[in-house]
């Protein structure tokens, strides 16, 4: 927890800084609100299949499939020639969001992972169901007060969306997927279906949209659950912020985004001693775009890390992809 706070100092003025975009925001146009992103992208958040995201940039109930692909490069040593292994993480999901009344709703993923790692002069693989995620949302509008004078005696006052929202996220990771003690030891143990544990996850999320620009904040805590070996993957803080700009067509809006990023990861444990080296940060800065059209949304983006330091800089993350269709229900 001490190394994720020490990180987390670090970071705030990136967090601050897209804070004030969003006062600035308020000069344009009112549109539905954009919804929030969950990002998560190594060790057991690979397996948890939360990376790049847990709903579309806008606010409506929908079903859909998504493919995730990571890469990532381990090296078993200090020195240039030390062995290395590339790790290739490509994870299929069933994720979907459903609105319970105007102020509540649930996200949920369920995922297939198909795991992939070459050495020099071996390869392993595993593949299956991953974590399955669930989380409650309750989201908070704010208002301003407009008065209107009716009459002498009797002044009328009606509330105005500012177009400001804070949604506060409570929910859990579930260990549908197996975790194998043998790939555990290897430098990048984040190589499994799943963690084995039941994991915690808080969420706050600050968003503003308008007409043709909207931009969110996103703060996310996943307190890690110990496994039935007795192992447990580091406690985790993310931040996110996600820029986007509204293309309107003729029958279709275009939707590009950009944002950034940033993951800090507590030691793991096992039997109740520390790991030693297993903790680390990664920043990644994204780029893509949504296209909306009749009752269909389809997506993608590409992410890539802009710094990391992850088991004492012996395992290099490398890009993300992301693609999805998903089908609105409202």
């Amino acid at each position: 927890m001490t190394n994720v706070l020490q990180n987390f100092k670090n970071s705030i003025h990136i967090i601050l800084l897209f804070w004030f975009v969003n006062g600035i925001a308020n000069t344009t146009p009112h549109r539905p609100p954009v919804l929030n992103t969950l990002d998560c992208d190594l060790c057991s958040c690979a397996s948890s299949s939360g990376s790049l995201g847990q709903n579309t940039l806008n606010n409506i109930s929908f079903i859909g499939t998504r493919y995730l692909y990571q890469r990532f490069v381990s090296k078993a040593g200090i020195f240039k020639n030390s062995p290395k292994s590339t790790e290739h993480f490509n994870t299929y999901q069933i994720w979907g969001r459903i609105s319970i009344s105007e102020r509540f709703y649930l996200s949920a993923i369920l995922p297939y992972q198909n795991l992939k790692r070459k050495f020099t002069h071996s390869n392993e693989h595993v593949n299956g169901i991953g974590d399955a995620t669930l989380i409650g949302w309750f989201k908070i509008p704010f208002y301003k007060k407009q008065r209107k004078e009716a009459n002498k005696n009797h002044t009328s006052v009606s509330k105005i969306p500012t177009r400001h929202t804070i949604e506060f996220g409570l929910g859990t990771k579930l260990p549908t997927g197996t975790f194998e003690q043998v790939l555990s030891d290897r430098i990048n143990p984040g190589f499994q279906l799943g963690t084995g544990s039941l994991d915690g996850i808080v969420s706050a999320v600050h968003s503003y949209t308008g007409d043709t620009f909207g931009i969110n904040t996103n703060l996310t805590y996943y307190a890690k659950g110990e496994n039935k070996n007795e192992y447990r993957f580091g406690n985790q803080f993310s931040f996110s912020s996600n820029f986007f700009y509204t293309i309107p067509k003729n029958n279709f809006n275009i939707m590009p985004f950009i944002g950034v990023a940033g993951n800090f990861y507590d030691n793991i444990t096992q039997f109740g001693e520390t790991l030693e080296n297993t903790n680390g940060t990664i920043y990644n800065a994204s780029l893509g775009t949504e296209f909306l059209f009749n009752k269909f949304i389809i997506g993608g983006n590409y992410t890539l890390p802009i710094q990391h330091d992850l088991f004492e800089g012996n395992v290099t993350p490398k890009q993300s992809v992301s693609l999805y269709i998903n089908y609105r229900l409202n």
